[in-house]
């Protein structure tokens, strides 16, 4: 085993991340630990469809990370690798909180850090040992999942490598270099998942080991990817202090931070003299009880007077802000986007608030029944998943939207000029971009939350038929094989299209033409079992390859199950080297 690829897919749902190109450095890491081990490693981003497939199929090993609003494009990417007899290991948050899901779709699972168990886990697949003994990973083992323990402690952050950013394909087009110093928060926000990932101790690297990474970066943007910059002030100050000292001429740099850090004068003048040009500040709301609520540890004050200090020290700020809570209203988005604007913040993140795995906001959502939808891919706080309490989910789609809008209208670009510089401007210009952008990709979410009927657990049966056509040539011991058995059921919002028997060209025909008036012009799920499906020619998988790949951009999320790895549909083809994407489906592979 020699040719390891690394991915980190994008998802193919339009929200404001997709547009930002910049890795997380969880893979750079493990690129770095392999390289240094001998491995050659390669790194990409994005959909599978734009993924460098030629290059990608001859992998001997894959390991994708997913976050929650990207684990479907991981599992599609994973199926056709594992068609193609690839080992995959997914990793990454959301599988760390439902492994169980994510082994489906792959051959192993690294839980939590995966910095002190990947490279073990490499080893043990390319000695063909099972990996029973190494922390945090979930594999098959005949045909039953196992989960091996946590790790009993945390990564040592000092132990990690400065990563290696060569290994990500166009490397060179990055418009801003993320750097980490830190994991863990000390602080317990109801909706975040860091804690949950890595922990309320704080860990960070030593200063001279981020200093040594920051050379290499003489005259570029830095972004400090840290979940909170200046949580150990003492310890952020000895950082500014070397890069100035050390004469380190950064072009630009920001990071995410707290109101808590425009309260210390020496800190802020630190931030300023060492390049800072803006600060990511989680504001959540400005409703008090809301950031009670959200276990904030924040007033509407203390955040009026971080924008204003940090505006004095000439520091640009982006607002994020979360709607959602429990006492949220309308008239609470709304007032929001006038305090964004009278407050004079630079450029602003409107979100819904969003349930991830992991965190005790969805544990009570799920157990109070007020979840919309688990279509992760919907899970990037853009899209309203669940029940709010003081307002219809439609509402609070469409007025997150207004907002944004209303921030980012043509009138409000130029506001700042004064105050921040044109950058506050040119960002608005591309906020007013992005959120019409968004506003008319996503109608169709619109429409499905506007006309969204109440959930029947009940599944009903839409279609029953057995499809019945000549088979030439078949033995007489085929005859209870040549009906194609066809049952199609709808439950909960998802369409489960069952096929058992013998199929020949004739019988896909006629399947798809049954289907034809049954299925939605678009819908939202659609899974298909092939377990018990056999297919009489290459000629007939062919065609029902045909159709899937023609269904495939109708439906926002396509699985198709079959047996086993072994028992690949043949629609899929051989393995080939001219693969140019991912099919438009999700395979499930039955383990059991």
């Amino acid at each position: 085993m020699e040719n390891i690829v690394l991915i980190e897919p994008q998802s193919k749902e339009d929200h404001v991340y997709k547009h930002v190109r910049m890795p997380r450095l969880g893979l750079p890491i493990l690129g770095t630990q392999l390289k240094e081990a001998g491995y050659q490693v390669n790194l990409y981003m994005g959909c599978g469809d734009s993924l460098p497939w030629s290059k990608i199929i001859d992998a001997d090993l894959v390991g994708i990370s997913t976050t929650t609003a990207t684990c479907r494009e991981a599992y599609r990417i994973a199926g056709l690798l594992r068609a193609n007899g690839i080992p995959v290991v997914i990793g990454g948050i959301h599988a760390t909180f439902i492994p169980e899901e994510a082994l489906q779709f792959a051959d192993y699972v690294v839980r939590g850090e995966a910095d002190n168990s990947f490279l073990s886990l490499v080893r043990s697949i390319e000695s063909g040992s099972p990996p029973q003994d190494i922390p945090g990973v979930s594999y098959w083992h005949n045909g039953e999942a196992i989960h091996n323990p946590d790790a009993e402690s945390r990564v040592d952050m000092n132990t990690l490598p400065i990563p290696d950013l060569s290994l990500l394909d166009r490397f060179s087009s990055l418009r801003s270099i993320p750097v980490m110093t830190s994991r863990g928060c000390p602080f317990s926000c109801t909706f975040c998942c860091v804690t949950e990932m890595f922990g309320r101790h704080y860990r960070h690297r030593c200063a001279e080991s981020v200093l040594e990474e920051l050379t290499q970066y003489q005259g570029k943007s830095i972004f400090f990817c840290d979940d909170n910059f200046t949580a150990d002030p003492k310890r952020t100050k000895e950082l500014l202090r070397g890069i100035i000292d050390r004469g380190i001429r950064l072009k630009r740099w920001g990071a995410q931070v707290r109101v808590d850090a425009a309260r210390d004068d020496e800190l802020l003048d630190l931030l300023r003299r060492s390049g800072c040009s803006i600060v990511y500040i989680g504001f959540e709301s400005i409703n008090p009880a809301t950031l009670k609520g959200y276990n904030k540890q924040q007033t509407v004050e203390d955040i009026e007077e971080a924008i204003r200090r940090f505006h004095a020290y000439g520091i640009r700020i982006h607002g994020m802000f979360v709607f959602g809570g429990d006492a949220d209203t309308v008239d609470t988005i709304r007032q929001t986007t006038e305090f964004a604007l009278e407050t004079k913040i630079d450029s602003v993140q409107f979100m819904t608030l969003t349930p991830f795995p992991g965190t005790p906001f969805y544990e009570k959502l799920e157990n109070e029944g007020k979840i919309l939808t688990h279509n992760w891919s919907l899970y990037d706080g853009h899209h309203t998943v669940f029940q709010p309490t003081l307002m219809a989910p439609e509402e609070m789609q469409a007025e997150t939207v207004k907002a944004l809008k209303k921030f980012y209208a043509i009138g409000n670009i130029f506001k700042n000029v004064s105050l921040t510089g044109w950058s506050s401007a040119i960002n608005r210009a591309v906020g007013w971009i992005l959120s019409r952008h968004f506003e008319r990709r996503n109608r169709w979410y619109d429409q499905l939350l506007k006309h969204r009927q109440p959930s029947d657990s009940r599944p009903v049966t839409l279609y029953y038929r057995l499809l019945k056509a000549p088979i030439k040539s078949r033995q007489r011991s085929e005859e209870a094989l040549s009906h194609l058995k066809v049952t199609l059921i709808e439950q909960q919002g998802v369409l489960y299209l069952k096929l058992r028997g013998f199929a020949d060209s004739l019988h896909i025909k006629k399947l798809k033409y049954s289907l034809k008036g049954l299925l939605p012009r678009y819908c939202s799920q659609v899974v298909i079992n092939t377990e018990g499906l056999r297919f009489a020619s290459e000629k007939a998988s062919a065609v029902f390859g045909s159709y899937l790949v023609k269904l495939g951009p109708r439906v926002r999320r396509l699985q198709v199950i079959i047996a086993a790895e072994n028992q690949v549909p043949s629609f899929l083809g051989k393995k080939r080297k001219n693969h140019s994407m991912a099919p438009q489906f999700e395979l499930l592979f039955n383990k059991h």
